[in-house]
């Protein structure tokens, strides 16, 4: 096999690989064990012609096409271990000919980073803040989530929930026609429309209404944005929310261990508190990672940031095929293009990569290597109070490996964490601290009496 490669530009190479009869001979032999037993040759049972015989019936070309599939990866492997390239990420590869058997490899390559003055990252620890009245709010919160709906003979109010028979007409069309639909008339919610919900606040029960509706400039759908839409509404009924009595009765009623209603507030706060710890923690980590990719230069090569926007593209359409749509009419219903689409998914990718490399070759400088003995110990604790058998070692392979990332990725945040809160060689352990301190106080001691 006769490799040469490109000069190294963006971080990405190109190989130019070809193959003599030598190397192509062991794939012409897999291609034949494979069509030998698809195809029926005149004198010989199925699966028994030899390869000289179908490769005249067949053709060598037609052969090699038959392995292509996994011949040209399998070629290119090899020949980015035989040039010793550090490769990240699936090459670009370009079949260029069959006699002679040549093709070309695009490889991109680990991407050069530079961290910059990590150590002297500082970021300062914000303290978690609440709001005043949040124990209200939530407590406001979870009274809404036990409400009950009760009808009522009245005309619409803002908090009602209505349901209608609605007819929407566009120059003479028809573009929305339900019956037995159920609204919340609520300002905050555009559904349908934006500014439909005010629209039906006065009307009455059994009472068929009409009225037109300005749809907002920036409308999601081009279609409607900007125009003038007529309604032909009909409520059918109206049901107001009723609110349960903020006593204990409500408290009980909430879940089981609420007592009273100084119960559910201790709980609440309790758990208002724990989530604001929370959110600061992710918050602080988040801006410590910001500063790190700050310090960071980081050279990625195109064809990485290629072929992740464009996964990541594919899997917003799986996701959308999934809801029996098309991407681009959901692109149109949102208001945006494939273009757009495709940009805003190169930034992200672009950012996605950024963060991974920068923090793996954070963890390479600092020495952060997770051993079995530590991955077992932490399985050991995540078993330890299930009911489920330990999986024995066999079964555990993928575990290991996925544990070992996510160990490795953990301490190397408390890492640039401890680097962020003043401590670049390490933040000391509370007993050192405590030896360190007891140990002046004995030198202290000491001079002292000596002084005596």
């Amino acid at each position: 096999m006769k490799i040469t490669q490109d000069e190294v530009v963006e971080r990405q190479t190109t190989l130019h690989i070809e193959l003599d009869d030598e190397d192509i001979d062991p794939y012409l032999q897999r291609a034949y064990s494979r069509v030998v037993q698809k195809i029926n040759i005149p004198g010989f049972r199925k699966g028994k012609a030899p390869r000289s015989i179908i490769e005249q019936y067949y053709g060598r070309e037609s052969l090699l096409n038959e392995i292509l599939d996994s011949m040209l990866p399998e070629l290119t492997g090899k020949a980015i271990t035989e040039e010793d390239i550090e490769a990240v990420g699936m090459p670009s590869i370009d079949l260029e000919g069959l006699d002679p058997f040549k093709f070309s490899a695009v490889v991109p390559m680990k991407p050069d980073i530079d961290l910059g003055e990590y150590k002297e990252i500082r970021v300062e620890r914000e303290a978690p803040s609440l709001p005043d009245d949040a124990i209200d709010e939530r407590i406001e919160q979870l009274r809404l989530s036990v409400a009950s709906w009760e009808p009522v003979d009245r005309s619409v109010q803002t908090g009602d929930m209505v349901s209608t028979q609605i007819k929407g007409i566009l120059d003479d069309e028809v573009i929305l026609d339900e019956s037995d639909a159920v609204y919340l008339v609520n300002e905050d919610i555009g559904r349908p429309f934006p500014g439909f919900s005010d629209k039906l606040v006065g009307l009455e029960s059994d009472s068929p209404s009409s009225f037109d509706l300005d749809i907002p400039e920036d409308f999601q759908d081009e279609n409607l944005a900007g125009k003038n839409i007529s309604f032909e509404v009909n409520v059918k009924d109206v049901k107001e929310r009723i609110l349960p009595d903020l006593d204990d009765t409500f408290a009980q009623s909430i879940g089981e261990g609420y007592e009273s209603l100084d119960d559910l507030r201790e709980e609440v706060d309790k758990s208002i508190i724990n989530e604001a710890e929370t959110e600061a923690s992710r918050a602080y980590r988040e801006n410590v990672i910001q500063a790190l990719l700050e310090s960071a230069t980081v050279d990625l090569p195109p064809l990485l940031i290629e072929h992740e926007s464009s996964h990541m593209v594919e899997e917003q359409e799986r996701m959308v095929a999934q809801a029996n749509m098309v991407l681009d009419d959901y692109l149109t219903s949102i208001g945006k293009t494939r273009a757009e689409l495709q940009e805003e998914s190169r930034e992200e990718a672009i950012g996605r990569l950024t963060r991974s490399f920068v923090l793996s070759a954070l963890a390479d400088q600092e020495n952060i290597d997770i051993s079995d003995n530590d991955i077992n110990e932490r399985i050991d604790e995540l078993f330890s109070d299930s009911d489920d058998e330990k999986p024995d070692s066999s079964q555990t392979t993928e575990m290991m490996d996925y544990m070992r990332r996510s160990m490795r990725m953990e301490q190397t945040m408390e890492r640039l964490e401890d680097i962020a809160e003043g401590y670049p060689d390490g933040k000391p352990d509370q007993d050192e601290g405590k030896n360190s301190s007891e140990d002046d106080v004995a030198d202290t001691s000491v001079e002292e009496s000596e002084k005596q």
